[in-house]
């Protein structure tokens, strides 16, 4: 043997230590290779999420909310991007430099890598966050201790992504991130300088700072262009494009995505072209350009041809700009066939929403009850699938068709459940289109609406729907109509209370006019009570024969007309508690109180319930109510006589 001082000792020795030591430094080096891919690739949907949430909070400001909230929900999102953003690469060397990986103490430092190496994707893979942050850590620290600078700079990237993708602090990432790119400008080396920086962008996006993307990014093109790696400059181009539409630099976004898309074009990358017009698609709507942005999205989908899932991804691009073209639907209508065709579930939801938001944008009153009927198809989808992010989009989907339907009673309800759901998700762009929705419903509500009257033949059922607003006039047209009908058995009256406490009440006259016709026909009434119930509202409500509430409405006390008549409608006691009683009382005081005979969720079950109830009543002459209707008790025509003469009125 050489004498031990001897630099072939030295590297027999080391030689001799790796064969019994276990994997050879390639593997090791492999399996940090592969935890840092996994991870990039986390941080990188981070980022994306980071980026639209971003985008979509502008949007909003825009005016443009529907396409806020597309952004910022995450399947609707995911099933309108044709091709996804790929990770950034790492720049981790085959194998630490000759100098560093001698010794011992080296190759304890190579096992050591390899241990976290191994234990950080297995934590990814699990999706422990707090475990993989661990790893990582502990990884960018052996790097660390080994000396390898280029190394380090490849573990310092994957340190800050696993903060970013594990929700980790804020500042220890930008730390991590601005470590390794000073690692790697200190070693010289422009591809692991490019691989840092792109990382920094992506931990940017990630903890929503646009303005620090910008920077990276602009860095990582000059670079790229200086060494003639053009797929490197086009996703620094593209970078750039969205981080100036992040920061509302709408023009300088889109020359970015020109000079994104043109090299692209050039490297024959269909994928950064896809890409490219999405981010140019973002920045037609932020500008108000609707056929723009579908211009852009009909080039993405000519892309995508050949790809069924990204082009009905694609398709959705083309329906989702709130056009009231005909090729909108058409287009949301293909991409759900081919979500269909594919099996995917999830997209199949989110086109059904397309195809109801594509309905809704005609303003005509068949598309909205079409738009109702898919909204509803894609919340009852979404549920299926356990997605509440989806569940609340579809519930504000339901909400803004019932708007359009002019159905307020129904368009709040959906709306504070989506509201609910969005508050639990911290999803700021939901809460804030689910408030203007609930506050349109408020418009609606306030609106007056005539009362109405619905015959079902084949059960002998008349359905009258009355409100705050009717107006006398379209009270007795609804009387005049049940008189001259034949065969009726049996009357349900919807009662549809306000939704905004600022409405005013109906008419008393008007609506005592109204029970003496219904005492005229001497037939039955089952009444469903949604929303807020006061003023002379309450007369529809205690002259019935049976009551269903839903319970969502209010009734606000004291109660409406002349006392000495309402000791029949309630009995002693309780007619004295809700007469001295003032303020709202919830539903299930008013069932306690016998007010109300049932309760029922929502305002769809309470009118079904009804339904039933009035089915029931006419399946069976023996019913009390069948020979001695409610309406026809003296005490009626007393109560219904002080309101036309406006005479005893609490």
């Amino acid at each position: 043997l050489a004498p031990s001082n001897s630099s072939s000792s030295a590297r027999l020795t080391t030689a001799v230590y790796r064969a019994c030591a276990g994997p050879p430094v390639s593997a090791r080096m492999e399996a940090a290779r592969g935890a840092m891919a996994a991870i990039s690739g986390l941080a990188q949907q981070r980022a994306d999420a980071g980026l639209r949430k971003t985008v979509a909070g502008l949007l909003i400001s825009r005016g443009a909310a529907l396409q806020a909230l597309q952004l910022s929900s995450e399947p609707l999102a995911q099933a309108r991007t044709p091709f996804p953003a790929q990770a950034p690469g790492t720049a981790l060397p085959v194998a630490p430099a000759a100098d560093v990986a001698a010794g011992p103490e080296a190759e304890a430092l190579l096992q050591s890598i390899g241990e976290h190496a191994a234990a950080a994707a297995a934590a990814v893979a699990q999706e422990r966050s707090a475990e993989a942050l661990k790893s990582f850590e502990g990884l960018a620290a052996a790097f660390r201790a080994l000396g390898d600078r280029a190394c380090e700079a490849a573990a310092l990237t994957a340190l800050s992504s696993a903060l970013a993708a594990c929700g980790g602090d804020r500042r220890d990432a930008f730390r991590a991130a601005s470590a390794a790119v000073k690692a790697a400008r200190a070693v010289g080396d422009k591809p692991g300088l490019i691989a840092a920086l792109e990382g920094a962008v992506s931990t940017s996006f990630a903890f929503g700072d646009p303005d620090e993307a910008l920077r990276a990014a602009t860095e990582v093109a000059a670079l790229a262009s200086q060494g003639g790696d053009r797929r490197a400059e086009a996703r620094a181009r593209l970078a750039a494009a969205s981080a100036q539409l992040a920061t509302g630099d709408a023009q300088a976004a889109m020359e970015a995505s020109f000079q994104a898309l043109e090299l692209c074009r050039a490297l024959g990358d269909k994928q950064g072209q896809a890409m490219a017009l999405s981010v140019a698609y973002d920045v037609n709507v932020l500008l108000g350009r609707p056929a723009a942005a579908a211009g852009s999205a009909r080039d993405a989908l000519a892309l995508a041809r050949g790809d069924r899932r990204a082009e009905a991804a694609a398709s959705l691009l083309v329906g989702g700009v709130g056009t009231a073209e005909r090729d909108a639907l058409d287009a949301c209508q293909q991409a759900l066939s081919l979500y269909q065709g594919l099996g995917d579930k999830a997209g199949e939801a989110a086109a059904k929403l397309a195809v109801a938001n594509a309905h809704l944008s005609k303003q005509d009153g068949k598309e909205a009850d079409q738009g109702l009927a898919s909204a509803k198809e894609a919340l009852a989808a979404f549920k299926g699938l356990g997605s509440r992010s989806g569940e609340a989009v579809a519930l504000a989907t339901v909400a803004a068709a019932y708007i359009q339907k002019g159905e307020a009673a129904e368009a709040e309800e959906a709306g504070r459940e989506a509201l609910s759901f969005f508050r639990e998700l911290r999803d700021s762009v939901g809460e804030a289109y689910t408030t203007s929705l609930l506050k349109e419903a408020k418009v609606v509500a306030a609106k007056p609406s005539p009362a109405s009257v619905r015959f079902e033949e084949a059960t002998s059922i008349a359905h009258v729907e009355v409100s705050d607003g009717s107006s006398g006039a379209s009270l007795r047209g609804v009387v005049e109509q049940l008189q001259m009908s034949k065969g009726l058995s049996c009357i349900v009256l919807h009662i549809n209370g306000a939704t905004d406490p600022a409405t005013p009440p109906g008419s008393g006259r008007d609506f005592g006019l109204f029970l003496m016709g219904l005492r005229m026909l001497g037939l039955p009434v089952v009444a469903s009570v949604c929303g807020r119930i006061s003023g002379p509202m309450w007369a529809f409500v205690l002259t019935c024969d049976y009551r269903i509430a839903a319970t969502t409405s209010t009734f606000i006390c004291p109660l409406w007309g002349k006392p000495e008549c309402m000791r029949s409608f309630l009995g002693h006691n309780v007619l004295v508690q809700l007469c001295m009683s003032t303020g709202p009382k919830d539903s299930l005081v008013m069932l306690e109180s016998g007010v109300v005979h049932q309760l029922q969720k929502g305002a769809a079950d309470t009118r079904t319930a009804a339904a039933e109830m009035a089915k029931r009543v006419v399946a069976t002459p023996s019913m009390a109510c069948r020979k001695q209707p409610f309406v026809l008790n003296q005490s009626v025509e007393e109560y219904a006589m002080a309101a036309i003469q406006g005479k005893g009125v609490c």
